[in-house]
């Protein structure tokens, strides 16, 4: 799967279940956690607790020394692999605080209340629909939770006011244990040079200290626990430093748009599918432009039809859409038609069966759905919501120079497989 993942998406991050690796653990360990009750303790150090690499090879030294695991061959494969799960490495990619399989697994639990293995094809689109219909539902209820009610705050401070009416209800909880915690953390004032300066941030009840870096230009802030750039919301080592800076609220540059009430609104861009290749195959290219128009598309509607105005400007302008595309395809369509008529009757080209199908095209129109099914329950199953519409997946895709017989057009330009 690693390999698959680097050829796939070379700029993606592949880590490994901090829970399974305690769980590995327990099993290959077994006989130094019964004799060592403070190895646990040790591991989990190694595992969370440093910020630089050279503390964190130290620390592992230490511990293989310590306990006599210098040969263990467990430990020694798992050192080979440590920036995939050792926190050390990889704080900088935005992972949001995600480092177990839980999300994952828990969205899995969930699909398999609606599909089995033994639905067929059209019967998973009914319930695939229902469960995404389903999700949709409890994130309004969220959402009108959110837009009705406000946080009640411990304190009357500015900075929690301020992160009450930007963040989500569960966010500004996050931010709220974060800002909490600053006030119990000891900070030394460690060089000052210019506009910037170092802090040390001892947290309470630890002896590792963190690094805070601050620069009056501009208010930035970097912390050497990454947490920021891990998780996206400032942590309590750096709600510290701004703290005693008098900065009483949140820089705008440290509040991301994800985690707050209008994460929703604008327009979502995918950067990838701006840039296109045209030298590409154009398989290829007409699978990147349709899944690019998808998401648009499903922005678009997900918005429009809350109101019956917005739904009136969206159906007006798509059906000018539909014309002006019609028109364009038709030009071009004239041009190639002689073309196009030649390569169908030609019987190298074309395979057909007795009622003129096109099996070729029926082959490649099964494949292309059976793909797009995949590739966004592989998405859900990883937890990020994804706005999908199963009659879009029929919409879009029809290549076949002639229809198949089991499928029934239920609406303009939509098909549906019917039972055999």
């Amino acid at each position: 799967m690693a390999k698959g993942l680097i050829s796939t998406w070379p700029e993606t991050r592949h880590r490994l279940c901090i829970w399974h690796i305690f769980q590995n653990a327990a099993i290959h360990l077994s006989h130094v956690f019964e004799s060592f009750k403070q190895f646990a303790n040790d591991f989990s150090k190694c595992v969370y607790d440093f910020d630089e690499e050279e503390d964190f090879i130290s620390e592992w030294n230490t511990m293989l020394k310590k306990y006599g695991l210098e040969d263990n061959d467990w430990l020694k494969r798992m050192f080979e692999i440590k920036e995939k799960w050792a926190l050390v490495y990889g704080r900088e990619t935005f992972c949001a605080d995600m480092t177990t399989t839980q999300r994952s697994e828990s969205m899995n639990s969930v699909i398999k209340r609606y599909v089995t293995y033994k639905n067929k094809f059209h019967e998973f689109f009914n319930h695939f629909e229902r469960l995404v219909d389903d999700r949709r539902y409890k994130e309004l209820k969220a959402d009108f939770r959110a837009y009705m009610s406000t946080p009640v705050l411990p304190f009357d401070v500015d900075v929690l006011k301020q992160a009450a009416s930007v963040y989500t209800p569960e966010v500004f909880k996050w931010f709220e244990i974060e800002w909490g915690k600053s006030y119990d953390c000891g900070i030394i004032t460690y060089s000052e040079v210019g506009t910037v300066t170092e802090y040390k941030i001892t947290p309470k009840g630890r002896k590792n200290y963190h690094m805070v870096r601050f620069d009056s230009i501009g208010d930035q802030i970097s912390c050497s626990c990454k947490k920021f750039e891990f998780y996206g919301i400032l942590c309590s080592h750096s709600l510290k430093v701004l703290n005693i800076r008098n900065i009483m609220k949140i820089p705008s540059q440290y509040i991301i748009k994800s985690w707050t009430n209008k994460a929703k609104a604008g327009y979502v861009k995918d950067h990838n599918c701006c840039n296109i290749n045209n030298d590409l195959d154009p398989k290829v290219l007409f699978t990147k432009r349709y899944r690019d128009l998808c998401r648009l598309y499903t922005q678009l509607v997900t918005k429009a039809a809350q109101a019956e105005e917005t739904y009136k400007i969206a159906k007006e302008g798509l059906l000018k859409i539909l014309d002006l595309v019609d028109a364009r395809l038709h030009q071009e369509g004239s041009s190639n038609e002689m073309s196009n008529a030649t390569k169908v009757s030609n019987p190298t080209n074309n395979t057909t069966n007795a009622s003129g199908i096109n099996i070729k095209a029926y082959r490649r129109y099964y494949k292309y759905c059976i793909y797009e099914v995949q590739y966004a329950t592989t998405w859900i199953t990883r937890g990020v919501v994804v706005q999908f519409h199963a009659s879009m997946i029929f919409r879009a895709s029809v290549q076949v120079d002639k229809r198949p017989e089991n499928l029934t057009e239920i609406d303009n330009g939509t098909f549906r497989a019917s039972q055999n």
